[in-house]
């Protein structure tokens, strides 16, 4: 054999075995997504303590030497609202969805409290104990119809 041959058949093995850190994907395979609470973080501060939302958790931290104090888990997400498809529709009429986004997400702290947007839910928590105080679901935004009379005005 060839030294040319020896060589392509070197590559071509090195190229296509599993150390070769490359992975084949089938496409058509659907990613599953990380579970929603991964996403959400945020970072806020009192006078005495260091608040951190992270992973599905909130951590105290101590101010002075940034030792964990408590962890809490959040919550549940609320389950996501689907329209059922229109009557006559078949489920594979419908585009594919979109990637997601992050939900809204942040930390506030005032007046003993410490508030926690996580989608559309505001949690409210005691400072600094950390009880869950009270839950407010946020309403869900209306889209606003625009006639044709109002879109033809604005556009003059």
């Amino acid at each position: 054999m060839s030294r040319r041959k020896i060589l392509i058949a070197f590559a071509l093995a090195l190229f296509l075995s599993p150390a070769s850190g490359i992975a084949f994907v089938d496409q058509s395979e659907v990613m599953p997504l990380p579970p929603p609470m991964m996403g959400l973080s945020g970072i806020c501060a009192d006078e005495q303590h260091l608040y951190v939302m992270a992973g599905g958790k909130i951590m105290q931290y101590g101010i002075s030497d940034l030792g964990l104090l408590k962890t809490v888990d959040l919550p549940e997400p609320l389950p996501p609202s689907i329209a059922p498809p229109e009557e006559g529709m078949e489920l594979d009429q419908f585009p594919p969805l979109p990637p997601p986004m992050a939900p809204p997400h942040g930390l506030w702290t005032g007046n003993g409290f410490l508030f926690v947007l996580a989608g559309p839910v505001v949690y409210k928590y005691t400072t600094p104990d950390l009880s869950l105080k009270a839950t407010v679901e946020l309403p869900k935004p209306e889209f606003l119809e625009v006639d044709d009379w109002t879109l033809d005005a604005s556009l003059e």
